[in-house]
């Protein structure tokens, strides 16, 4: 059995250029693992979405916006998120976290390894 501390592990976290945030692997393997992440006031992961499996997400501390949009059809929806939320995004919805908050968004997601690998894509946005 391993325990973490949860602050420890999230101070020793790599940032994420891709998704714009730091990132720290809590437990799992390659079919389902879960994360810890911070997000600084102001900053955001960037929009992305994955073709394979969902990902739950609750936040722990903190308030954001996250932006959905559906790839496939082009329904789009914003919600404001805080502290004690939890949601999962589906597999084929861009999806993008702001922090609106003075302080630190904390939150925890779990999903498939592959969401931070080769299952993680950009949006093309008028063609581009």
């Amino acid at each position: 059995m391993n325990f973490v501390n949860w602050l420890s592990i999230l101070a020793s976290s790599q940032y994420d250029p891709v998704a714009g945030i730091k990132i720290a692997k809590l437990s799992g393997d390659h079919l389902f693992s879960t994360y810890l992440t911070e997000i600084d006031p102001g900053k955001f992961v960037n929009p992305h979405f994955h073709k394979h499996g969902n990902e739950h997400y609750h936040i722990i501390q903190g308030q954001g916006k996250i932006e959905l949009t559906d790839a496939l059809t082009g329904i789009s929806s914003t919600r404001t998120v805080e502290a004690f939320s939890s949601f999962v995004v589906e597999e084929n919805v861009i999806h993008s976290l702001t922090n609106i908050g003075d302080a630190p968004l904390i939150l925890m997601f779990s999903c498939p390894e592959a969401h931070l690998t080769d299952d993680r894509h950009l949006p093309v946005f008028n063609g581009t």
